[in-house]
């Protein structure tokens, strides 16, 4: 049974079954794991937002990462609109 403490009815446990079968989690070791690329793309943003920060990105906080990464983006989104308009 996938769900603890529950007296599921045959359907139900077989549409259990199906979602349970359904997900499919995702390998954090090796080379090519979810971890692996979740820091290779921060170390990625780091290098790209180096350019609108005046300290290391790396050392700003939570709120100040992501306000960065939303001012770079509308920043690109602004010269890409302004390029279609010539």
């Amino acid at each position: 049974m996938m769900i603890e403490d529950v007296d599921l009815t045959e359907e139900n446990r077989g549409i259990n079954q199906y979602f349970a079968r359904q997900i499919k989690p995702k390998d954090f070791m090796g080379e090519y794991s979810a971890e692996v690329k979740f820091e290779k793309a921060f170390e990625t943003n780091c290098i790209l937002l180096s350019e609108y920060a005046n300290k290391p990105v790396k050392e700003l906080t939570t709120k100040e990462y992501f306000t960065l990464l939303a001012f770079r983006n509308e920043k690109l989104r602004h010269g890409r609109q302004s390029n279609k308009t010539q």
